[in-house]
């Protein structure tokens, strides 16, 4: 049997492709190596967007919606509260939330095998086929969802597609005074450490509190993430369970191999200035599918179709490297910046947290364009 499609992988980008796969009309083998559902270290922030991509609500599995953010600059002990109508922020546990869209493509008679470890993959002219511990299986195509450390990417040697940005999250059980303490707001703390922020993500029963830094092994994560919850005022920890990763951030456009595409993580979609990709993955996972769909099982027309469908995720993410060197890169800029236009610029990333704004539409308002000139022209007196 030839499937039109394998997915490897199924967190949120391979239930994404595999569940608007299956709805047009395509045959489907979702593959996953962990016994489901799994935990999946991750801050759990589902922005908002994420309703204008999904055909349904993920409302059964949110902790808790956010409609407040507080942004704290430590640099120039400022900080600023934005505030919407709608979520800002959904929080979520990512095991429920990945199981949960399993359940939504398995639903629309998706097949879906556990426990299964692919250990190659081989291409030809025809097909893909993929082998695991249990077998083998052959398909027109594979959506690579497996994640930046995965077989497909080691496999298609593509390892320095992206760079690999350090990040720390710990769990935090506390009790109900301190946690209700933090638990009315999402919290992001700039110049706190190096090159990156620190968050505080309240959950249904805990605080997810972490960080995360651009200078990689330059910075001791573990020693600022331990001032981070000192000076959050939180002591007396019931219990606290720490998980280190990284964040994969592209370097070049290769996002796919002959009849395998990558989505998400494997394609290092993610936003260099908030970390967050669980959006990226999503609509990724909904692009690769769509040009598989309007294909007509030519590979060449596919890869077009998925090439045009991305260039929306690319454009948005090549305006938001661009700003990171200012957000990260230029701390004497950043400060500037933020003491002076801290509240604006607190508000226009909530704006495109939420969707109603763009990192593109941002960098090509000229107005914008000549802050940033006056502020570089005002230090560098």
């Amino acid at each position: 049997m030839i499937y039109d499609a394998i997915i490897i992988g199924s967190g949120v980008a391979g239930t994404s492709a595999a569940y608007f796969l299956v709805k047009g009309g395509k045959n489907v083998l979702l593959l996953e190596k962990e016994r489901l559902p799994r935990y999946k270290t991750c801050g759990g922030g589902v922005i908002s967007r994420i309703s204008d991509i999904l055909p349904y609500e993920i409302e059964p599995v949110v902790d808790v919606k956010m409609f407040t953010a507080d942004i704290f600059d430590h640099e120039n002990n400022i900080s600023f509260h934005v505030k919407r109508d709608e979520p800002i922020i959904n929080m979520t546990m990512r095991e429920s939330l990945d199981y949960f869209m399993l359940e939504k493509a398995r639903e629309e008679n998706a097949i879906f095998k556990s426990e299964e470890i692919v250990t190659d993959i081989n291409q030809n002219s025809e097909y893909v086929e993929v082998v695991t511990e249990m077998g083998k299986y052959n398909a027109r195509f594979v959506i690579a969802a497996d994640g930046a450390s995965g077989i497909t990417v080691r496999k298609l040697g593509l390892q320095n597609n992206y760079k690999k940005i350090p990040a720390l999250e710990n769990e935090v059980y506390v009790e109900n005074n301190q946690y209700e303490e933090h638990s009315k707001t999402a919290r992001f703390d700039f110049g706190f450490v190096p090159a990156g922020y620190a968050w505080v993500f309240p959950k249904k029963e805990h605080l997810s509190i972490g960080l995360f830094t651009m200078n990689g092994s330059n910075v001791s994560l573990r020693k600022y993430l331990n001032e981070f919850i000192t000076k959050l005022g939180i002591k007396d920890i019931k219990e606290e369970k720490k998980h280190g990763y990284f964040l994969p951030l592209y370097k070049k456009s290769e996002f796919t191999k002959g009849r395998i595409l990558l989505v998400g993580d494997a394609a290092g979609l993610t936003d260099p200035i908030t970390g967050e990709g669980i959006s990226y993955a999503i609509e990724s996972g909904k692009c690769a599918a769509e040009a598989i769909v309007h294909g007509s099982n030519d590979v060449d027309t596919v890869i077009k179709n998925y090439q045009k469908n991305l260039k929306g995720i690319v454009t948005e993410l090549r305006y938001a490297k661009f700003l990171a060197l200012f957000v990260y890169a230029s701390p004497k800029l950043r400060k500037f910046a933020f003491k002076r236009y801290g509240k604006k610029l607190s508000e226009l990333m909530t704006d495109v947290i939420t969707g109603r704004n763009k990192y593109s539409k941002l960098m090509k308002d000229p107005l914008n364009y000549l802050k940033l000139f006056r502020s570089a022209k005002s230090l560098s007196q």
